[in-house]
């Protein structure tokens, strides 16, 4: 039987291993997905422990995603991108990285959410390892704009540094930003599970604007609670997960699960 896991810290929070499972089940795949709570700065150590006891691959989340990518030993055109990566897989007895966070959080968005970013001016919040793996995705929307909004600027300049050449990406300071009108919010900072609450200028969004969180279940009530007390559509990022995932189970056994209403349930009763 096939051993596959995802790494993390905190990792008691995954849903990753419940999503695998049914993706297993619904296509009579018999396979074990655990958790595994990494130690920091010994991701490689423990990573390559897991390979050798048998495992045939596994997804990263935070805080290892930057390590994953350097952990691999060949690296697909995502995970280059990104420098990162959240999906470890073997081809040929390679270690192989890959990243779909990008591709989860674009189709959800467009296929379950049904909103199109091109020619959007888009506000994303952060500048860490969640924001690096899905700018290059959205800037291959054709974005009008692309403004990278975080409290420490040096880190929001070295992102725009990185992915300057793919598109329309800048800085944007706080006192720059009632100039704008944005069509989009991206939230991607840990702010909620930090249970720091989130605020922005109201005034900054178009009338039909929506807020996307990156975050779900109870790391998702502090924006959402911003988003509910200004009147924006507020999508939490259930959908992502379960999209990104769904790619990493295509890279690892071929065969490409559905995301079905039933399994969004499941996850819905255990947040």
């Amino acid at each position: 039987m096939k051993k596959y896991a995802v790494f993390g810290n905190p990792i008691k929070h995954s849903l990753s291993p419940l999503i695998h499972h049914y993706f297993a089940k619904n296509l009579n795949i018999n396979l074990i997905y655990k958790p595994i709570l990494g130690t920091l700065g010994k991701f490689e150590k423990e990573a390559e422990e897991f390979l050798q006891q048998g495992g045939s691959g596994f997804n990263i989340t935070l805080p290892f995603k930057q390590d994953a990518f350097k952990f691999s030993k060949i690296n697909t055109e995502s995970a280059k991108i990104t420098k990162s990566v959240n999906t470890i897989f073997l081809k040929d007895g390679v270690v192989c990285g890959a990243n779909t966070d990008g591709v989860g959080f674009i189709r959800d968005l467009k296929i379950n959410i049904k909103y199109d970013i091109k020619n959007k001016n888009i506000l994303l919040v952060g500048a860490g390892g969640a924001a690096m793996g899905i700018i290059p995705s959205i800037l291959s929307e054709y974005p009008s704009s692309l403004k990278i909004y975080n409290r420490t600027y040096e880190k929001a300049l070295n992102l725009c540094n990185d992915f300057k050449n793919l598109g329309p990406i800048s800085i944007i300071k706080e006192n720059y930003l009632e100039k704008e009108k944005f069509d989009l919010l991206i939230n991607t900072t840990s702010l909620g599970i930090n249970n720091v609450k989130f605020e922005l200028p109201r005034g900054i969004f178009n009338k039909d604007a929506i807020c996307y969180d990156l975050s779900y279940g109870k790391a998702s009530h502090s924006v959402s609670s911003w988003a509910k007390k200004n009147n924006i559509l507020f999508y939490d990022g259930l959908g992502m997960l379960l999209e990104q995932a769904a790619d990493s189970f295509f890279i690892w056994e071929g065969k490409k699960p559905l995301v079905t209403e039933s399994l969004r349930k499941i996850l819905l009763e255990k947040l």
